[in-house]
């Protein structure tokens, strides 16, 4: 489902971030990204979402080379296909919780009303379809941010320490509604932590280190 073949980055002459990187992700896999701080996993995530671009090698998603595309290929695969959640939520302050979930959405708004009240539902947050970002916890902003990420029926999603700002419990629940999804709309998840307790109820884990993965 995922191919990353050989890519390099470099934000200046003699810092390579990201070295020789190779990964293969099947459809429906969920990977726990490991390693210190500065390592280069965000960096990985931002490649694999097309938010940023390789020095060089490859990376393809669904058979799809990402580098044959253009600018506007790219935005209209990013929001088909990938979905990102990040450790701060960035939900609109002025806009309520069902309105922050149909953003991503705003261009083929038929069937998404349906689909975001449900997955809200999901994430228990019926109660607070109307509420502002303001009134609500640390872990339900994050849960509204992965019902955003998923509204448009994504085959990839890419976490990046998305627990990082929440207590245990909460990010305990909110793994667990990342798990269920993947069960069931066979979602592949990449989610890059520092809690190796968390990693561990992934289906692997691997680690990076000086611009690879070991």
């Amino acid at each position: 489902m995922l191919k990353v073949d050989q890519i390099d980055k470099r934000y200046t002459a003699d810092t390579a971030v990201l070295a020789g990187l190779s990964l293969a992700v099947e459809q429906g896999e969920c990977v726990a990204v490991v390693g210190e701080s500065g390592c280069g996993k965000s960096t990985l995530l931002n490649i694999i979402g097309t938010l940023d671009q390789p020095d060089a090698g490859r990376v393809s998603v669904d058979g799809i080379n990402l580098a044959t595309l253009n600018e506007k290929e790219l935005a209209a695969f990013r929001n088909d296909r990938i979905g990102f959640v990040f450790q701060l939520h960035h939900l609109l302050p002025q806009c309520t919780v069902l309105e922050n979930v149909l953003v991503p959405s705003l261009i083929r708004p038929e069937s998404a009303q349906s689909r975001a009240i449900q997955l809200l539902e999901r994430a228990g947050l019926s109660h607070r379809l109307d509420h502002r970002p303001g009134q609500l916890s640390g872990g339900e902003r994050q849960r509204v941010a992965v019902v955003r990420a998923l509204i448009n029926q994504p085959s990839l999603l890419l976490a990046d320490e998305p627990t990082g700002a929440l207590n245990e419990t909460g990010a305990d629940a909110l793994l667990e509604l990342l798990l269920e999804l993947n069960r069931e709309e066979q979602l592949t998840l990449i989610m890059v932590t520092h809690s190796m307790r968390l990693a561990n109820r992934l289906d692997r884990i691997v680690e990076m280190k000086n611009g690879c993965l070991t």
